[in-house]
């Protein structure tokens, strides 16, 4: 009976609908009612690093189209009154409301409207509602508050990056960005840095949120910069070559140490880290030409590659495992299994670019 009374009901709307070839479709000649009354975002939303947790819930009253149908309310903000680069944000509503973290929301102010850090701002927000196909879409009013987005490299494994003298390359070319470790609240780069020199971190790659460090390292291990002290350049270690930088996101954490590459798998006969990452498995520098390289004698198989830094783990190597696909490095980061790639026997040399993000087999 529930069905036959469900049916009836959609029935009975589409027996509302009249429409002309180029309009939405209209229910009856009832008054379409968009949302209205968004409540809690205050005229001044405070948001911090500190408070990235907390939970913000922002109330409103549904639209309303005449006759029951499945809606769906959507959140959109803008750095215009005309939503003329409006962003829809990725929560939905539950009992007339939207919940959502600060961190969730500075993320979606920095990353997405592209909002400077520590610079108060006007936010616009509107409820979008939509509903079967054809129907119109409902915008409710528009609502602004001021708020002050802050840095958070918590946010940055996607868009994070290194620039500077020190590793002679700016941040826009793309080459120089973090790759997320796999399970780990940690991302990894390796990168050719000069002699002499340093460098800084950024957010994005038109440099907002830059951040250095603070004091001295210990034990090889510095602290990061933050948004009340963004800290000084980095120094190079001192010798040209290839290091790979870590950095502990949890805790504002970065150690660079000489790049440390090893094979492993069914290519070297099945050997698997940690027994894998010994020297005979270990890619040498090559630094006439700014490669790494390894020459031996390998089995026929898949080739498996991976890095290891005090930051990632020793047994989930896989963490921090790439290859290269048609002479292009590609890293999984904290994607599935990558597509494999597999060479024949015989002794030969694996050589890896990470100026150019290549790598070949001679």
């Amino acid at each position: 009976m529930k069905n036959i009374k469900y049916i009836f009901i959609l029935l009975l709307a589409v027996s509302f609908f009249s429409c002309d070839d180029d309009d939405d479709v209209k229910l009856d000649e009832t008054e379409y009612t968009a949302a209205s009354d968004i409540a809690g975002f205050g005229e001044t939303l405070a948001i911090s690093k500190a408070t990235k947790t907390e939970t913000i819930d922002i109330s409103y009253t549904p639209a309303y189209y005449g006759v029951d149908l499945v809606v769906t309310h959507k959140l959109q903000f803008s750095t215009t009154a005309e939503f003329s680069n409006s962003v829809t944000f990725d929560v939905d509503a539950a009992d007339n409301t939207f919940s959502f973290t600060v961190g969730a929301l500075n993320e979606l102010l920095t990353e997405k409207l592209l909002l400077p850090v520590d610079e108060e701002a006007t936010v616009y927000a509107r409820i979008v509602t939509s509903s079967l196909d054809g129907v119109e879409t409902l915008y409710s009013s528009v609502i602004d508050f001021n708020t002050t987005p802050y840095l958070d490299i918590l946010f940055a494994p996607e868009t994070f990056y290194l620039f500077g003298d020190g590793v002679g390359r700016v941040a826009q070319n793309n080459k120089l960005k973090f790759i997320k470790v796999h399970s780990e609240d940690v991302v990894w780069t390796t990168v050719w840095m000069e002699a002499t020199g340093s460098f800084k971190l950024c957010s994005d790659a038109d440099y907002k949120g830059v951040i250095g460090r603070i004091g001295e390292a210990i034990s090889g291990e510095y602290t990061l910069g933050t948004a009340d002290d963004r800290g000084i350049d980095i120094p190079v270690p001192g010798t040209a070559g290839y290091y790979t930088i870590g950095i502990d996101l949890a805790n504002n954490k970065m150690i660079i140490e000489a790049a440390n590459i090893y094979v492993c798998g069914p290519t070297i006969g099945e050997v698997w880290p940690t027994e894998s990452v010994v020297d005979e498995n270990k890619f040498l520098l090559d630094a006439d030409n700014k490669t790494m390289y390894l020459t031996k004698e390998f089995a026929a198989g898949e080739l498996r590659l991976h890095i290891t830094h005090p930051y990632i783990s020793a047994t989930d190597w896989w963490h921090a495992e790439f290859i290269f696909l048609d002479g292009v490095i590609e890293y999984r980061a904290d994607g599935d299994d990558q597509e494999r790639f597999s060479m024949g026997a015989g002794e030969q040399t694996i050589v890896l670019d990470f100026i150019n993000q290549t790598g070949k087999i001679e």
